[in-house]
């Protein structure tokens, strides 16, 4: 039986490996083949196209990539149309998997759709997904309710991020007291637009920051190298610490950390590490947002929605200053109730989003499918 994956952002991408992963403990039969980043390809081999340049979350962005997107889900295709179809597995990236999805139902394909897009949302979400899934597995519990009053197939096992943590486990270690964590986001864009920001942080070497060392946990889809000079240019003479593939280390050693918005966010929730959330937008991003109409959402940080409230700091907007990023990340250096209260508020996300066998039981579903 044939299995096509196909994964998008690094959080997807990591999914994607470890669902082949525990797939293979099925003892079925399967030929993995898919859309996919490093991770992926590390699993199963070459890939029908590579995702890893593909993540945007603009209308201009997405415009910057759709070239690169359009190529790969035709070679994707391609392969998928070569021999008898079987389960395709789209994983998150809707812009991009919602449009393979519908093309492998209409071509004889069961679709179970890994984290669904907008599954988040407390309200309007799985729009058309009826007409392009056989099934979905959601990561989050309010999402099961809601898809399946829209008729659709879905199940709530957990949210994969937890396996993932229990997958990757990390040496017994006390947090170091001087280290401070970055997770400046996954995509080109965003480590353009936060590593400077990082740097006007340290080069003031002000307050609780003196002395502190800086950990950055780097996607996969980056050359360390790269990033490292880039680093160097910005905070000449430095001796911070940069790491690749080892998330969850990172966030488990630092005492706090600044995290871009994302997957990563619900990562340092579930690590137990206090952060502050950062995202700066571009001019563009800006006049994009007048023009459509957007309206910001109550919260963007994913730890603040699970519990429909203010549980980190999220700093957004064009400019965001050095000084008010020290000012929200200081209290969570020390013990006291701004640490303590992240801490709490960790736990409850903790127990909301389920078991940590996520990517196992989506295995075992697919599995049956398969028979």
């Amino acid at each position: 039986m044939r299995i096509f994956l196909s994964a998008g952002e690094a959080s997807g991408d990591a999914v994607a490996a470890a669902l082949v992963e525990e797939l293979r403990k099925t003892g079925r039969d399967f030929i993995f083949q898919g859309v996919g980043g490093k991770l992926l390809e590390a699993a199963i081999g070459p890939l029908a196209a590579s995702s890893s340049t593909w993540g945007a979350i603009s209308i201009v962005q997405s415009v910057a990539v759709m070239r690169r997107a359009v190529s790969g889900g035709m070679k994707a295709r391609r392969q998928m149309a070569k021999g008898a179809p079987g389960i395709f597995v789209p994983i998150d990236f809707g812009f991009f998997n919602i449009r393979q999805a519908r093309w492998a139902k209409g071509h004889g394909w069961k679709v179970v759709y890994f984290m669904p897009p907008g599954s988040y949302k407390r309200q309007r979400q799985g729009r058309n997904l009826s007409e392009v899934v056989d099934k979905v597995v959601t990561p989050f519990p309010w999402s099961e309710e809601i898809l399946r009053g829209q008729g659709i197939d879905a199940s709530f096992f957990g949210h994969p991020i937890k396996q993932l943590i229990r997958m990757n486990p990390v040496p017994e270690q006390s947090k170091d007291p001087q280290r401070i964590a970055v997770l400046s986001g996954s995509r080109t864009t965003e480590m353009a637009r936060h590593l400077p920001l990082v740097a006007q942080l340290v080069n003031a070497q002000s307050g609780d920051l003196t002395g502190m060392t800086i950990e950055f946990a780097i996607a996969p889809s980056f050359d360390i190298d790269e990033v490292k000079a880039k680093w160097e240019t910005l905070a000449p003479g430095r001796q911070d610490v940069f790491s690749t593939g080892g998330v969850y280390g990172v966030l488990d050693r630092a005492q706090a950390a600044i995290v871009c918005s994302g997957t990563a966010t619900l990562e340092a929730a579930l690590m137990r590490c206090p952060h502050v959330v950062v995202y700066r937008i571009t001019k563009a991003m800006e006049r994009e947002a007048k023009l459509i109409g957007f309206k910001r959402p109550r919260f963007i940080a994913l730890p603040n929605i699970v519990l429909e409230r203010e549980v980190v700091r999220e700093l957004v907007g064009l400019e965001i200053e050095p000084e008010t990023v020290l000012r929200e990340l200081t209290p969570l250096l020390h013990p006291g109730d701004a640490r303590a209260a992240q801490l709490r508020a960790f736990a409850e996300i903790d127990q909301i989003l389920g078991r940590d066998d996520a990517i196992t039981k989506t295995a075992e579903m697919i599995a049956m499918m398969s028979a």
